[in-house]
């Protein structure tokens, strides 16, 4: 069958908010037996290409919510339940370090996805709040022994 471009478009606008209920489905803590939980690791080094290694530790690890987030219909985005926060433990010990991009991993540790890093209102798929300038541009730089905290977390379908 071969589809016409007005009847294929209907039917990807369709699957939208159905795909995102499976990607949040996948976050979501199954077992409430376990204390096993998606999470957000975040990264200072060169983002790799999708689901490569990382090419470094994390500069902070969050835990999700046992439901992850929510599916916003109206607006067809899977919201990360924020904030998420974390212990920073490895950032630069002397400069601190800039979180550039981050991994999300399922439960059992399998990738997700990988999302891009910015401070509050700079459009990236993870957000943080801003803790100062450098060369005029705004940042989140993080620091070993603080908390990290995500303000926004979300992908459009």
């Amino acid at each position: 069958m071969d589809l016409s471009p007005e009847h294929l478009a209907a039917r990807l606008e369709a699957a939208r908010v159905p795909a995102l209920a499976a990607s949040l489905a996948l976050l979501q803590q199954t077992d409430p037996q376990s204390a096993d939980r998606a999470r957000i690791e975040l990264y200072g080094t060169a983002r790799p290409a999708a689901g490569d290694p990382p090419g470094g530790t994390p500069i902070v690890v969050m835990t999700l919510t046992a439901s992850a987030g929510s599916v916003d219909e109206a607006a067809i985005e899977l919201q990360l339940a924020t904030p998420i926060a974390g212990q920073i433990t490895g950032a630069d010990p002397t400069t601190g370090t800039i979180p550039l991009w981050a991994r999300i991993k399922t439960p059992g540790g399998g990738w997700w996805s990988d999302a891009s890093v910015t401070v509050e209102g700079e459009g990236g798929e993870i957000q943080m709040p801003q803790t100062g300038t450098e060369g005029g541009q705004p940042v989140a730089r993080l620091f070993n022994g603080a908390t990290a905290r995500l303000s926004s977390a979300v992908f459009g379908g």
